[in-house]
């Protein structure tokens, strides 16, 4: 096997999607060297971690998994952001950068659109899960 940047960047990728519970996708606009140093600086001060990934491979990617109709989404550099902070909200990650907007959420295998998002309250599986048993109980 040829290891290369690029077959790095795919494996990255593929762990993303793979071993990580709940992460956002965000699109982020072909940013300047400065204002990507600016988000860059905002995505640590917030304590978040990321990845940013190019449209290509990011479509190649997902082409090959179970989340490939995600790819309708995919216009320009894509960054992924997750958190070890259970806290984590969507409205916090709204005030990150102006130029970055939000796509979609991936939480425990299940994909939601930002509408869907809006309506989620915690990002716990288990509470979802339950206000879902709940609501169908009424």
């Amino acid at each position: 096997m040829d290891f290369n940047l690029k077959t790095y960047k795919r494996l990255k990728i593929k762990y993303y999607l793979k071993t990580i519970n709940y992460f956002f996708f965000f699109h982020g606009a072909s940013l300047d060297s400065e204002s990507w140093i600016k988000t860059e600086q905002t995505l640590v001060k917030n304590k978040l971690k990321y990845y940013r990934v190019f449209n290509t491979l990011m479509t190649k990617t997902l082409n090959y998994s179970i989340f490939k109709n995600l790819t309708t989404l995919l216009h320009g550099p894509i960054i992924l952001i997750n958190s070890d902070h259970l806290k984590l909200t969507p409205k916090k990650l709204k005030n990150v950068n102006p130029l970055v907007n939000l796509l979609c959420l991936k939480l425990n295998n299940k994909i939601y659109s930002r509408k869907q998002i809006k309506n989620i309250k915690e990002l716990s599986y288990i509470e979802n899960v339950s206000i879902f048993h709940k609501s169908m109980k009424a």
